[in-house]
C-alpha cells in the first residue's frame, strides 16, 4: 500500500476526456443524491445474516465515511456477516481508505496514512482485531477530517487534474462498489437461464475489458460504444468510466434489464462520490435485432461488442446482417469468429467478407465462465474487401 499506484504508460493520454466531476466538488443540491447505502444492506435489522462487529462496545452501532467528493458520506452499521458470501462492511470501509490512498493522494500523505506502525491504517486493522469499536470510531473520524483537510486545500483537485486517465484499479473498486449494493443481492435471478439458448448469462471481466478498449482499440471519450446483450450492464459501465465515452446497452432479459437499471443508478451515484465524470449511459431493452434505437446507434459507433460465446449460428448471422448498418472502420469484438474458417470455400458475396478479422488470445480468468484462456476476435468493417474480390 506504501507504493503509489503507477500508471499504464502504454495506454494513450485522451485529451477529450474529461475525468473530474466539477458538480461532485461542488455545492450543487447541497450534495445529496439518492444512493444505496452500505447500511441499506448490512444492518442490525438482519439478524439472521449479520452480527455487531464490537459486541463489547454496543453503542458503536453505525458511522459515516467521507469520500474523495464534496458530496455526502456512505452511512454503515457496524456489523459482520455470518456468512463469508455476504456484505462485508468492515472490508469495505478499508478498501474505500486504501483505494483513495493509493490514486487521490500525493506520495507523502500516502506513505505516512500506511506507515506499518503509525499509519491510519494499521490503527483501524488493529482496533478490529481488539474488537474496540470507540477506537474504531475515532479512526474512521480521523480519515473523514483528513480527507475534508485534502479537499478544502485543493490537493485532491491536483493530483485529479493531472490524470490522463481512470485506472483499472479504481474503476474495479466502484464496479464492485455498485454490483455489492444492486446485483448481488438478487443474483439468484441470473441463474435461471437454460444452456442450448441464446440467452445464456456470461461476463467479460474487467480486466480483458479494458485491454480489449484502451489497448487493443484505443477508444477515445468521443467516440460511442455499444454492447449487444449487455446483461446486467457491467461492461456498459466500465466503458462510461474508464474511457469516459457514450456507452450503449442492449439486453432482452427482463430479470437482468431489471439489474441493469439498478445498476445504472447506483453506478451514477457512486462516481459522484468517488468525484469522477462517466461518459453517457444508455440501456435500451429488448431484442437488439429489432431494437430502433439500438439500429440508430449502430450507424455510428465506433466499437460493437457481441459475446457471443452461447449464440446460435441463426442469431450469429443475423448478427451479420446487422452490421451492414456499421459505418466504415467501425470495429466488432466478438468471442466468436463471424466469418468462416480460412479452409472452407469462400464465397465472396457474403457479407461477413465486409469484416477485416483479427484473433486474439485472453489469459485465464478473464471471463465469468471458465477459468481457462481462450481467443476473441477483433473485425473491422471494411467493405472495400468485397469491391476487389
Amino acid at each position: 500500500m506504501r507504493k503509489r499506484t503507477r500508471r499504464d504508460s502504454t495506454i494513450e493520454p485522451d485529451p477529450t476526456r474529461t475525468i473530474q466531476s466539477r458538480k461532485a466538488f461542488s455545492d450543487e443540491d447541497g450534495g445529496c443524491f439518492e444512493m444505496m447505502h452500505a447500511a441499506n444492506i448490512a444492518n442490525f435489522d438482519k439478524i439472521k445474516a449479520y452480527k455487531p462487529a464490537f459486541p463489547m462496545h454496543p453503542e458503536y452501532k453505525e458511522l459515516y465515511l467521507q469520500y474523495p467528493s464534496a458530496s455526502q458520506k456512505e452511512k454503515y452499521e457496524l456489523v459482520i456477516p455470518k456468512s463469508d458470501d455476504d456484505f462485508k462492511t468492515l472490508e469495505d470501509i478499508r478498501e474505500v481508505m486504501e483505494t483513495v490512498i493509493a490514486h487521490y493522494l500525493p506520495a507523502e500523505a500516502a506513505d505516512s496514512l500506511t506507515n506499518d506502525t503509525t499509519g491510519l491504517i494499521r490503527r483501524i486493522k488493529r482496533a478490529v482485531q481488539r474488537q474496540a469499536g470507540n477506537e474504531y470510531a475515532d479512526y474512521v473520524q480521523e480519515w473523514n477530517e483528513t480527507l475534508n483537510d485534502f479537499r478544502e486545500d485543493k490537493t485532491l483537485d491536483r493530483v485529479i487534474s493531472v490524470w490522463k486517465t481512470v485506472d483499472l484499479k479504481l474503476v474495479e473498486r466502484i464496479l464492485t462498489q455498485t454490483y455489492a449494493r444492486t446485483v448481488s443481492l438478487e443474483v439468484n435471478d441470473l441463474k435461471k437461464y437454460k444452456n442450448g439458448e441464446d440467452n445464456v448469462y456470461g461476463e467479460l471481466l474487467p480486466k480483458l475489458v479494458s485491454t480489449i478498449l484502451k489497448k487493443d482499440l484505443k477508444l477515445k471519450a468521443n467516440q460511442v460504444f455499444v454492447d449487444l446483450g449487455s446483461g446486467v450492464g457491467n461492461v456498459v459501465l466500465q466503458a462510461a468510466l474508464e474511457v469516459g465515452c457514450e456507452s450503449w446497452g442492449c439486453e432482452m432479459m427482463p430479470n437482468a434489464c431489471k439489474l441493469a437499471d439498478l445498476q445504472k443508478k447506483e453506478f451514477e451515484a457512486r462516481c459522484r462520490l468517488w468525484g469522477l465524470a462517466p461518459g453517457e449511459i444508455h440501456l435500451e431493452k429488448g431484442d437488439f435485432l429489432v431494437n430502433e434505437g439500438i439500429r440508430k446507434v449502430l450507424q455510428r459507433a465506433d466499437v460493437v461488442l457481441v459475446n457471443n460465446q452461447a449464440f446460435t449460428p441463426t442469431l450469429n448471422e443475423d448478427l451479420t446482417n446487422l452490421f451492414l448498418d456499421l459505418k466504415e472502420g467501425a470495429t466488432v469484438v466478438s468471442l466468436k469468429s463471424f466469418a468462416p474458417q480460412k479452409n472452407q470455400s469462400r464465397n465472396s458475396g457474403a457479407i461477413y467478407n465486409i469484416l477485416d478479422v483479427t484473433e486474439k488470445r485472453y489469459y485465464a480468468e478473464s471471463v465469468s465462465w471458465t477459468n481457462a484462456p481462450g481467443t476473441y476476435y477483433v473485425s473491422k468493417k471494411d467493405s472495400s474487401r468485397v469491391k476487389t474480390q
